[in-house]
């Protein structure tokens, strides 16, 4: 995604059920994720070292913020715009 922390950028450790790690909380222009848009939205990135591939998660805050329905039988995911 070509984002990186930065001096200014804030660094703590967050828990979860695999344990805890550092994250840097960072805030970006814009989210989009298809027809969907945000701004001024704060990202936390991390290492995400689970022992697979895996690029990101999208959080409740990003699902919420976006007014994102879940469609768990087509697995798809759309606005309620």
């Amino acid at each position: 995604m070509g984002i990186v922390a930065e001096e200014n950028d804030r660094i703590y450790r967050i828990s979860g059920v695999g344990g805890s790690e550092f994250v840097c909380s960072k805030t970006v222009d814009s989210v989009r994720i298809g027809d969907m848009h945000t701004e001024d939205f704060a990202l936390e990135i991390g290492a995400m070292n689970y022992g697979f591939h895996l690029e990101s998660i999208i959080g409740l805050d990003l699902l919420q913020q976006l007014k994102a329905i879940i469609n768990i039988d087509e697995l798809t995911l759309h606005s309620n715009n």
